[in-house]
Order: structure tokens, then sequence, then C-alpha cells
């Protein structure tokens, strides 16, 4: 929401009003822009001019509530769209690429992204879940160019008003979205990504094979091409093997300087395979798409400089202990990252700032996450961003039947002794962890939540 805010007020939209529970790093940075800003959900009325476009976290808002009953009387309001259902509203419009997996959504949307932006003439936009410094920070990036073309479209989006039908799937539109609640099938999808996928998203999906089956669908509404590592997923997701769709990717090493590791030659494999192909594709070929090389496509994805909270350098303390955040929320992730942290720094210890997000992760992952942890030289556990759940609704199966678990410090405590690690619920207890940490250590902070916001 924070992209399309102020997206909207770079294509010369006015009257926008931002509406948040709380104050973050977000809400502040559009603040900057002079944006009108509301932190609290109780104090704006909404008016019958009004068009309002919200997170699924705010769904129950007053300011939705209250929009959704003046649309069902009929009255002057225009429209009312959850963020997945304005995306795909946003994706007929444009020849839509869609980024999907359980891990490195957001990177390698944004490095397909910046790529585009340097190689391809009728690239358009890009939108992701992350702050992109190569984006002046911010969670999208559009050709400037074409500017006029685009509020065209947004015009047409928002009032009904004078499309002009020569812009209709002329420009590349990058896009990461999300499986939750089957959200990506929202979107007009002309080409996918997808890789590694592992289940997520527990508290909608019933099991893997019911997320498996939306991922099914997904393949099943799009038009142009599947690109899908060559070794991966393609059974899974009965895929023909012999589809004019189906492109099979040959994973590379591709050697950046910032960071390593095996799933970031995965995501960067996809990504070349991704821009090759659009220069390749006669409907989409330009005169200076032909000139384009493999070479040229990897020399400008070595210029990526990274993104924010993707295992994102935060600095170096005054003892010379190196800092890292990461979005990293599963099991899977916080492996992963250890290889690649141990890649670049073979001779340092690792040490890790755990905060869970949502309890059902922890409850039925369990054992994963004291395998994925057992390997840092410590690990602190935070208190847990939770959302959409209530303790009382779990059965802890991993714990010992004496243990009762009535609230969240119960849990947390239980979760930190079995694996030998510390639960602390003050930032004090961070910062000091930090500050003890020398020149020989690397510490990770795994947050999906609020801790990044106050660490840094």
């Amino acid at each position: 929401m924070f992209g399309v805010a102020w997206l909207l007020h770079d294509l010369w939209f006015t009257n926008i009003v931002c509406i948040d529970s709380t104050q973050s790093e977000l809400t502040d940075k559009l603040q900057t822009k002079w944006l009108d800003v509301i932190i609290g959900h109780w104090k704006y009325q909404v008016q019958l001019w009004d068009i309002v476009i919200y997170s699924e976290a705010a769904l129950d808002s007053e300011e939705v509530v209250n929009a959704k009953e003046l649309y069902r009387q009929n009255q002057k309001i225009w429209f009312v769209m959850d963020y997945f259902p304005f995306l795909g509203e946003v994706s007929k419009y444009f020849q839509t690429i869609w980024f999907a997996w359980t891990n490195g959504k957001s990177s390698s949307t944004a490095l397909a992204i910046y790529t585009a932006e340097k190689l391809l003439p009728n690239w358009w936009i890009g939108i992701l879940w992350s702050l992109v410094a190569d984006f002046d920070n911010q969670t999208y990036t559009f050709n400037h160019k074409i500017k006029s073309d685009l509020k065209n479209i947004f015009d047409f989006i928002l009032t009904g008003k004078n499309l002009n039908y020569d812009n209709v799937k002329k420009y590349l539109f990058f896009v990461e979205s999300c499986e939750w609640r089957r959200h990506f099938l929202n979107l007009d999808l002309d080409d996918v990504v997808i890789t590694n996928l592992e289940l997520d998203h527990i508290d909608y999906y019933k099991d893997w094979d019911d997320y498996l089956l939306a991922f099914k669908q997904l393949v099943e509404k799009v038009k142009n091409k599947i690109f899908v590592p060559e070794w991966t997923i393609i059974s899974q997701l009965w895929i023909d093997k012999n589809s004019k769709k189906l492109v099979e990717v040959k994973i590379k090493k591709i050697d950046f300087d910032h960071i390593l590791g095996e799933h970031n030659n995965l995501n960067w494999s996809l990504v070349l395979s991704v821009i090759k192909k659009i220069t390749e594709d006669k409907k989409r070929i330009t005169e200076d798409n032909r000139k384009i090389t493999n070479d040229g496509i990897v020399n400008v994805m070595k210029r990526f400089k990274w993104l924010r909270r993707r295992l994102e350098l935060l600095k170096r303390t005054s003892n010379g202990a190196i800092i890292y955040s990461d979005y990293g929320h599963m099991a899977s992730s916080i492996k992963i990252w250890y290889k690649t942290i141990k890649e670049k720094y073979p001779n340092k210890k690792i040490y890790a700032i755990f905060q869970p997000h949502q309890i059902n992760r922890i409850a039925l992952w369990w054992n994963d996450f004291i395998d994925a942890f057992q390997h840092y030289s410590d690990v602190i556990i935070y208190d847990i961003y939770a959302a959409r759940e209530n303790i009382h609704d779990f059965k802890f199966w991993a714990l010992s039947d004496r243990l009762e678990i009535k609230n969240l410090e119960d849990l947390w405590n239980e979760f930190a002794r079995v694996c030998g690690w510390r639960y602390v619920t003050n930032i004090e207890d961070i910062q000091s962890f930090i500050n003890k940490m020398d020149k020989n250590s690397v510490i990770i902070i795994f947050t999906a939540g609020d801790l990044d916001y106050k660490i840094r």
C-alpha cells in the first residue's frame, strides 16, 4: 500500500490520504512526500466521493467497513478495493510478469525490474514488497518517459474516463504478489516465474495439496511463458514437459561481489532467463533488444545494490561486529542464510536474533526451526509479531504433555528453553547483546515484524 500511495502521488494524483494503525518507517517516508498520513483507524470519515484501496490487514477497519456500506447502498463512492484485486485490475492493461515462490520473491523481482529498467525500452513499472536502494528507497519504480501514458491508464482505472486504447498491453509490468488466500489469481498474467515452493500461510491453506492446487490454478492462467528451474517442481505443478509455455532454466553461478550462495544463483539465473526471453519474443522485440546479449544482461545485474531487509548489511558496530537484517520468518530461509553468510565469512561466528511471525509457523515447524538454528553460535528469541491468530487455538504437540501453554510468554520461554536459546521481551536486551559482539562476530536479525524498525 505504501508503494501504491507513493506511485499515485508521482503520477500527479492529489488528495491522497494514507491511514495506518501504527507509525512505522513507511508512514514516516510518506510524510516526507507531504502526503496526508493519519495514525489510527477511527479518525477519518469516508466521504461519498472517495476511492478506497486497502490492505488485507485493514479489512475490518472503520474506514473499510463504512466505505463498503456506502457502496452497498449504491451511493456515489466509486469503488472499494483490496490491494490484490487492485493490482489485478492494473495488470489487465500491461504485459504482466509475476514472480512467485516462498523464498526470494522480493530479491528476484527487484533485480528483474532493475535490469529491465536499464535494458528494455518498453518496460513500464515494477512493484514489490521491499524498499530498494536503486529505486530511491521506494517499493516501486516506473518509466518516467511514458508518464502521461501511465497517468491515462490510472485515470481510467480510478474514474472510468478517457482510456487511450493504444496504451493497453503496450508496456511491461513486473510485480511481486502473494499466494495468501490465492491473491495471485487476481492477476492477468502473461508470464510467471516459479521456484522452490514450500508450504506457507497455513492459517489459510489446508495442506500441501491445497497449496499446490493454488499454484496449478495460477499456471493455468498464464498466457505466455512459465519459467522454472530445470530440476524442480515441474511435475508437482502438472506442467506438460512438452508445453510451449514451459521454459526450463539452467542454473548458473553468477559472481556478485556483495552476496553469495546457491539460492542466489537460482534467483539470478531465473532473472537472466526472463530478460533474455523477452528480448527474443517477436511480439516484444525492438531494434534495441536485438543488441542485448547474456553478458550484457549479467553486467547490468551485477550493478544492482541489493534491497532493504533481504540480508541487508545494516552496519559494523564500534567493536567491529557485522549486523545484517533479513525478512526471513521460515525455517528454510534461516538455514539458507546461515550457509550464505558462512561462505562469505568462513572464520567468523554467526549469531541470530529471531522475531517469530505467526504462531502457526512455530507450532507446525517447531523441529525445523530447531534444526535451522543449530549451527548458530547463539540465538535470541524476541517477542512474536502476531497476525490473525489466538494462542488458545493451538495445541503444541512438540512440547511435553505436562506443560500448559497459557500465553505467548509461556510459549516462547519453552521454545527458547528446549533449544538452549534465550527469550527476551525488550529492546534493551537486544542492544546489550549486540554491544557485546566483537570483530569476529556476524549477527543476523530475522524479522518480518517491527524489530527491524526498532533496531534502526
